[in-house]
């Protein structure tokens, strides 16, 4: 990538955020703790060891406790977050998908269209075929417009141009030959077991098949790209 670049990701001020949100959880909880103890006891004659103990603290400790740890809490569910989402770095030459496990560059004349497909950031090449489609956000919409417009690349906002492309995967339908079936059904157990390098790998199958996959929810749709 050149020097003069755009990177977008989540806005790290999101993480401080988070951490003040968590802060504040944890202080209101540790004025919840006895009452929610003494509830439980009279009710059911128990209560968890963990709250337990945390009721036999004074305040003048359980509150700075819990709002620490509602802070760290707060800022590992942005982490978290911010894992999934990655980083997009966009030059006069490539556009760069950075995410905790993988990185992956695709030049400009690759690029025919790009979106964002709900919380999927998808690259589309010349054929309609899918270059790419990771972990995004929505809300990273307008940065996104704005950092590929910059350099002129084809942005075509949110939503799929191809929207009504695609259909719900009924296993065993004429729509789709035997062999096309049975990676459907190994990449929905794949998907059912978090395996997601064996989903992955079975998208570029299907790929290769002339089908372009998606996920919504529980359940798999495709399109059928035009045979040359």
């Amino acid at each position: 990538m050149s020097d003069a670049s755009t990177t977008v990701s989540l806005n790290s001020t999101l993480g401080v955020v988070f951490a003040g949100v968590g802060a504040t959880a944890g202080f209101g909880a540790a004025f919840l703790v006895g009452p929610v103890v003494g509830w439980l006891l009279g009710r059911i004659d128990s209560a968890p060891g963990p709250l337990r103990l945390m009721d036999q603290l004074p305040l003048a400790a359980s509150v700075p406790l819990l709002a620490v740890l509602g802070a760290v809490a707060g800022w590992i569910v942005f982490s978290l977050w911010s894992d999934d989402v990655g980083r997009v770095v966009i030059d006069q030459q490539a556009v760069r998908l950075e995410s905790k496990v993988t990185t992956a560059e695709y030049l400009r004349a690759e690029i025919a269209q790009i979106f964002l497909d709900k919380d999927d950031l998808v690259l589309i090449g010349d054929g309609a075929q899918e270059l790419s489609r990771t972990s995004s956000d929505s809300g990273l919409a307008p940065r996104l417009a704005q950092a590929l417009e910059q350099f002129d690349y084809p942005w075509c906002g949110v939503g799929d141009p191809r929207e009504t492309e695609f259909a719900d995967w009924v296993d065993r339908s004429a729509a789709l030959s035997e062999h096309s079936h049975t990676l459907l059904r190994a990449r929905r157990r794949a998907l059912a077991d978090s395996r997601a390098g064996e989903a992955e790998s079975l998208r570029d199958q299907l790929a290769d098949q002339g089908i372009v996959v998606r996920d919504r929810k529980e359940h798999q749709q495709y399109r059928l790209l035009e045979q040359r």
